[in-house]
């Protein structure tokens, strides 16, 4: 067993002081925001509409050809901010061109209407007059990359301008030092993200097998973050593998982009030292042009008017043979960036842990003295994991059989406990005889149902208090794609619902539409890999409206042909979240240190997004509420119906879902930011008043939510307090005498919580993953942040830790083909507990305080259940989450 854990997190080092850069910064003269933003709204049809300049395009147009620049601002005219960042002053002669060069792109293209176009010229002259008679003045800026403000909670809060500064130059020294493993030097480019920077090792690393070879590069990515009630920030640093396409060509799925990385050199004459820069690019099908183009904002449609010496890469060129701009031509080099949505890809993803902790050294080292690696974890609780049941292995066939009864019971009690003693009713929806076969194996199985013998269309048993019933029959042309006829008047997303409804209506008549019980459905779909040209088509919300519609929860699975996992395997998963569908899932029972109440209850809350481009097309926002009762013996998970104002059985309440969808169409008007903020808080103020009577843990997802609920911002965050938008903080006891609220972050895309590895215990031994709670060595009885992590899924394989992909081993050659688990860790944040200060200020005497790793401990356990790998979040956040599946707005 590991002890401690190693996260890749980096502070500032007290005992170097602060780190303090000189800069030449200029600003966005204001005389140019006015006239450039009139010449770019010319391309709207009103005039009067709020919009800002496309800066991004220029911003990547400077960092890439500008000799000395640093890092850009977040945009122009931002509160007194400068827009540029250099070590030394660009030539007035440089910058005019680039600024040109990017303002002849903001006019509309020419329609054909001559006395438009003739103003639309004269604006254009206007703008470009600016920039000579306007030109942007130098200054000297000194800026210390380590300086924060605390918050009243005592929360580190940055300049804002260092979460793009401070990586930029994190970036800047990693680049200026190769990372040497295996006897080979790997040399990093800088790629500017929205988030933070990206390190890719340059050129690629090839990888061949039998006569293919594949590319690939390193990956560092380095983000400024903040961690509640830490007094200094915290910059994270995550570790993998960037794979580039190759091959004839690369195929690319509708209404999706691909990325290009360029590799150019200064377009000005004289030597401005070694390339330090790869530039962000998008090219896309475009359906207006019949073919792959760059979509907007893309660097390399202007690099062409200030280098005319050099040809640059044509978005067929790439498409038809991405492997050749690899190696470059004439100095300009293109890497298309592989999605899985492409295809296979003969390197794995992901990196094991020894590669991953060498790679840390090497940025331990560049970035002292000024950072230094934040103090390993250690274990925060003494058990990782709650009360499961013993797996079904076991060389005594009685003991095996017993185990395997045991977990049939326990399956049996919580359907009965689910439907409240009424029969599990289950349709099967079949395409191919195969999957039908092992659906019904699956399901017997999992309850432990006796033979049927030869396949028929219904079955039913008796078994343990419970009464099963399953209809078997095929689905049919209902599976097939929808088709939208578009008609004259109607949107396409209008089309789109329509063809829903109708397929919807079928499916319900189909199943026996009208029914008062409860079911489930489990249906053989097609896999999404046939509806990539028309993802508007998939069948799939439409079969689910119309199993809402006949009262039947439902589970896809896909056809053997479009899987590569085993029919029977998959059809165990497909029965296993079926009754997960059905509510028929308890967490097991908790190992904590200390008791917490035996009536204890589980609300989580999560925020539902559906966007225009989702699979149903209306957008829209939806707060999703669950609680989970253990030790209620009918129905222990409930979601909150806001109709019905009541807890409903979560498989109705998924069912309430659906038809909420179905009449989402009726409401006329989306709400505001600001009315959809106050609707969110006033509803979770009145969710919290429904459970104040019993002794609650609330868990709530902050990067889900707070942008509803601005105070779960880490600058908002007090200890024992909640904050509310407009209201002052209050104790959390005030919405609950025994409320405790435990708050979680994941990654979520933007490096919020770091990677982690289990360093090397022995010389012998490489570095490793181990499962558990973990906090800052010597934390004390009051720490409030902890580190939740689990042990390698069985689905990441037998994969050696000491696996080298980068510089494989000789006695691994084929390391890179392997597919590594990337440990993501979760941050769990016990906002609010029955502390010592909280028991004084409500007078409460004679209760013992609460220890806040307990109810860490208490959230963490909740990843692990009998019929699951660990899951990502606790099991109320995950069915929650999953609830998103049947808000489907038409």
């Amino acid at each position: 067993m590991y002890h401690v854990i190693s996260t890749t997190t980096y502070e500032p080092d007290p005992n170097a002081g602060p780190w303090i850069e000189p800069y030449r910064v200029m600003d966005f003269p204001e005389e140019w925001l006015a006239e450039f933003t009139d010449l770019y709204r010319r391309r709207w049809r009103r005039r009067e509409q709020p919009v800002g300049l496309p800066v991004r395009k220029l911003n990547e147009l400077l960092r890439a050809t500008a000799p000395g620049l640093v890092a850009t601002g977040p945009g122009v005219g931002g509160g007194g901010l400068p827009w540029f960042y250099a070590s030394q002053e660009m030539p007035a002669e440089l910058v005019g061109p680039l600024l040109a060069s990017w303002v002849m792109t903001l006019p509309p293209v020419d329609d054909g209407d001559a006395e438009r176009l003739a103003d639309h010229r004269a604006a254009l002259d206007r703008a470009l007059a600016l920039i000579d008679k306007h030109s942007p003045r130098w200054r000297s800026e000194s800026v210390d990359l380590t300086t924060t403000q605390l918050s009243r909670g005592g929360t580190a809060q940055p300049d804002r301008r260092l979460y793009h500064l401070l990586p930029e130059q994190i970036g800047a020294r990693l680049t200026a030092r190769p990372l040497r493993l295996g006897g080979v030097d790997l040399s990093f480019r800088l790629v500017t993200r929205d988030q933070g920077v990206e390190l890719v090792s340059w050129p690629p690393r090839q990888y061949t097998r039998g006569k293919l070879t594949w590319h690939y590069s390193a990956l560092v990515t380095v983000t400024l973050q903040t961690v509640p009630f830490a007094s200094g920030p915290r910059v994270h640093v995550e570790y993998g593998i960037r794979r580039w396409a190759a091959g004839s060509s690369v195929w690319l799925p509708p209404g999706r982009g691909a990325t290009v990385l360029l590799d150019t050199p200064l377009p000005w004459p004289g030597d401005h030292g070694p390339r330090r820069r790869l530039s962000v690019n998008t090219l896309a099908f475009s359906r207006s042009l019949g073919r792959a183009a760059w979509r907007r904002h893309s660097l390399v449609e202007l690099l062409p008017e200030l280098d005319v010496l050099r040809a640059y890469p044509e978005p067929t060129e790439l498409i038809t043979d991405p492997a050749a701009w690899l190696d470059g031509r004439n100095g300009v080099a293109a890497g298309v960036v592989h999605s899985t949505a492409m295809g296979r890809h003969g390197v794995g993803a992901g990196l094991m842990p020894l590669e991953r902790s060498l790679i840390d050294g090497w940025v331990e080292a560049c970035l002292a003295p000024v950072f230094r690696r934040v103090p390993d974890l250690e274990r925060a609780h003494r058990r990782s994991t709650p009360v499961l049941l013993p797996t079904a292995r076991a060389k005594d066939p009685q003991l095996r059989d017993a185990r395997a009864q045991q977990r049939v019971e326990a399956r049996r009690a919580a359907v009965r406990a689910a439907l409240d003693g009424e029969p599990l009713l289950v349709d099967v929806l079949w395409q191919t005889e195969e999957t039908r076969d092992e659906l019904v194996a699956a399901l017997r199985e999992w309850l432990g149902l006796p033979g049927v013998g030869e396949a028929r269309d219904a079955y039913e048993w008796k078994v343990g208090g419970l009464r099963v019933v399953v209809r078997s029959r095929p689905l049919g042309g209902l599976g097939a794609a929808l088709v939208i006829d578009a008609e004259p008047g109607r949107s396409r997303s209008q089309a789109s619902s329509t063809a829903i409804r109708d397929r919807a209506d079928q499916v319900a008549g189909h199943l026996g539409s009208g029914r008062d019980r409860l079911g489930l459905a489990l249906v053989e779909t097609l896999g999404s890999c046939r509806f990539e040209a028309a993802p508007e088509t998939d069948p799939k919300p439409a079969l689910r409206h119309g199993c809402a519609g006949a009262r039947r929860v439902s589970q896809f699975i896909v056809v053997p042909e479009d899987s590569e996992a085993p029919a029977s395997l998959r059809a165990r998963s497909a029965v296993a979240d079926g009754m997960r569908h059905l509510g028929a899932v308890v967490p097991p029972e908790q190992r904590l240190d200390q008791r917490l109440a035996d009536d204890l209850q589980y609300v989580a809350l999560w925020q539902v997004r559906r966007h225009a481009t989702g699979p149903t097309h209306p957008a829209g926002r939806h707060l999703v509420a669950l609680r989970i009762r253990p030790q209620d013996p009918v129905h222990p998970v409930r979601g909150w119906d806001d109709e019905l104002k009541q807890w409903v059985p979560y498989g109705d309440f998924l069912l309430g879902l659906a038809a909420a969808g179905a009449d989402a169409g009726t409401r006329r008007t989306a709400p505001t930011s600001a009315e959809r903020r106050e609707d969110t808080e006033r509803r979770i103020r009145s969710l919290l008043f429904q459970v104040r009577e019993r002794p609650t843990l609330l868990l709530v997802n902050s990067g889900n939510l707070r942008d509803a609920w601005p105070g779960l911002g880490n600058g908002q965050l007090e200890k024992d307090r909640v904050a509310f938008h407009g209201r002052s903080p209050v104790q959390v006891a005030l919405h609950g005498p025994n409320l405790r609220v435990v708050l979680l972050r994941d990654a979520n895309n933007r490096g919020e919580t770091p990677q982690w590895y289990a360093p090397s215990p022995t010389e012998e031994e490489p570095p490793g993953f181990s499962a558990g709670l973990w906090a800052p060595q010597g934390a004390g009885a009051d720490q409030r942040v902890f580190l939740s992590t689990v042990g390698k899924p069985p689905t990441a394989g037998s994969v050696r830790r000491d696996l080298r992909k980068l510089v494989p081993d000789q006695a691994w050659p084929h390391g890179p083909a392997a597919t590594a688990w990337n440990p993501q860790a979760l941050e769990l944040t016990v906002l609010g507990c029955l502390s010592p200060s909280v028991l004084e200020a409500s007078g409460r005497t004679g209760v013992e305080p609460d220890l806040p790793a307990v109810i860490a401990a208490a959230a963490h356990q909740l990843r692990f259940h009998d019929e699951y790998h660990p899951l990502s979040r606790p099991l109320p956040l995950h069915l929650a989450k999953l609830a998103e599946e049947y808000i489907l707005p038409l």
